[in-house]
């Protein structure tokens, strides 16, 4: 059997002691988040990967209630590509979730042995891993984590058949930056070598943060290298920021098609990128075989994984070469209607603001201002209050946290920030994103 002081202590659990129902094997490696084992499941009779969460993370009582919500969600997807999470539990204090166990090696480890993939290798793969994180995103969470260390490579099949890749881990990033002592907006939490803008800004996230880290992982795969390496954490940072991806290099036919796309899922703007991380793993596969993309493009992430609808482009198309908007040279007509439609708008501004400019400032009503209307101070009140206070002022309101079940009774939610924040000036019928927790979580 086990010690307390084992398990908790920094060499883990030793091979032959029984946690939890289960028998420890071996340990199969070891994460921010804790450590994994390959262990028999004494109740069913098979093999597992064991997590057992790092100690002093599962101390927090706020992880702790994330933990148990989050692993119910992760248990209910099904996808042949996602590691089926079989259960989660606690024992003597510590929270584990035990996992289907995939005989291989993990992407990174494969890389580091082999050296760079082969174009169609290295995108059959992480079309297979788009494929799960679409089912990630459809069931409302956001990775916030993908990199190769995250996606399991089985032994190869059949002649005819590759290796086939598996996503895990997802689901946890999200709650361990709920108890770092980050705001909501404000959680930076996954790996520096592959982290998507509005990350390491503390912005909202969605489906298409994910998308970013899949580009990075599809050029790590092509290149054997990070897209910025050889940096310190705050400058690569920076080329996250404001650095095009460098190229992949010359190589076997798809490489230089696969530069379009890496290019796309890379680009800083969310709506720049692909949709969702399927249209990316069927675009790098159409590129590395010279094909044509049939499929039409669409978002498929719910809840958390939903893009806001302001940062949607109003057509998505399928090309791949498709380069940001903000790229795009205009052509010698745009650049002589331009300046015109800018100032006839910029005289109807001003002459209705001349006549709004007077009704504003004569209300009797305290929140309008000359430029439009005040977001109140919501904090610490219960959602359907601020709710109702929004409408009051003509304001839309939308939700994000709550769990990953969303939002069922808006009175057992506290506001625990807005954006715009508080005294923000914001034109009326604007909408102010509500940022919500339990009572007492925020």
């Amino acid at each position: 059997m086990w010690a307390e002081g084992t398990i908790r202590g920094s060499s883990g659990l030793p091979a032959g002691s029984e946690f939890a129902g289960f028998r420890i094997e071996r340990t199969l490696g070891r994460g921010g988040m804790g450590i994994v084992y390959l262990a028999h499941e004494l109740r069913l009779q098979r093999e597992v990967a064991l997590k057992v969460i790092r100690a002093e993370l599962a101390d927090d009582e706020r992880f702790r209630a994330r933990f148990r919500e989050e692993s119910r969600t992760a248990a209910s997807i099904e996808h042949p590509r996602v590691v089926t999470v079989f259960g989660a539990g606690e024992r003597d204090g510590l929270l584990y979730v035990a996992m289907r166990y995939v005989p291989g090696r993990d992407l990174g480890r494969l890389i580091s042995a082999r050296g760079a993939l082969a174009a169609d290798e290295a995108a059959g793969l992480v079309a297979e891993v788009g494929d799960g994180l679409d089912a990630v995103h459809a069931a409302g969470l956001v990775h916030r984590d993908v990199k190769p260390a995250n996606v399991l490579v089985g032994e190869p099949g059949p002649v005819d058949e590759g290796p086939t890749a598996y996503l895990t881990d997802f689901g946890l990033a999200k709650i361990a930056a709920s108890t770092s002592g980050l705001t909501a907006t404000g959680e930076v939490i996954g790996t520096v070598d592959y982290m998507a803008p509005e990350q390491i800004e503390g912005r909202r996230v969605d489906a298409r943060t994910d998308v970013y880290a899949l580009g990075c992982v599809l050029f790590h795969a092509l290149t054997a290298e990070v897209p910025f390496p050889e940096r310190e954490s705050s400058s690569k940072m920076w080329a996250h920021l404001n650095e095009p991806p460098p190229p992949v290099g010359s190589g076997d036919g798809g490489r230089a098609a696969l530069d379009t796309v890496i290019r796309r899922a890379m680009a800083k703007d969310p709506a720049d990128r692909f949709p969702s991380t399927g249209d990316l793993g069927r675009a790098a596969v159409a590129a590395a075989r010279g094909e044509a993309i049939t499929e039409p493009e669409h978002p498929v992430g719910i809840g958390e994984a939903a893009p806001l609808p302001e940062t949607v482009p109003l057509a998505v198309t399928a090309p791949t070469d498709r380069l940001p908007r903000r790229r795009r040279k205009p052509r010698r007509l745009r650049r002589i209607l331009i300046p015109l439609i800018a100032l006839l708008v910029a005289a109807a501004l001003t002459f209705a603001a001349l006549i709004a400019i007077p009704r504003l400032t004569d209300s009797d009503d305290p929140a309008p201002r000359a430029n439009g209307v005040t977001v109140p101070s919501l904090v610490g009140q219960p959602l359907d209050i601020a709710e109702q206070r929004l409408d009051e002022l003509g304001l839309q309101s939308t939700e994000e946290g709550g769990g990953i079940f969303g939002v069922l009774i808006p009175s057992d939610w506290q506001v625990c920030g807005t954006s715009p924040s508080a005294d923000s000036t914001v034109r009326p019928g604007a909408t102010v994103r509500l940022l919500i927790d339990r009572p007492g979580a925020c």
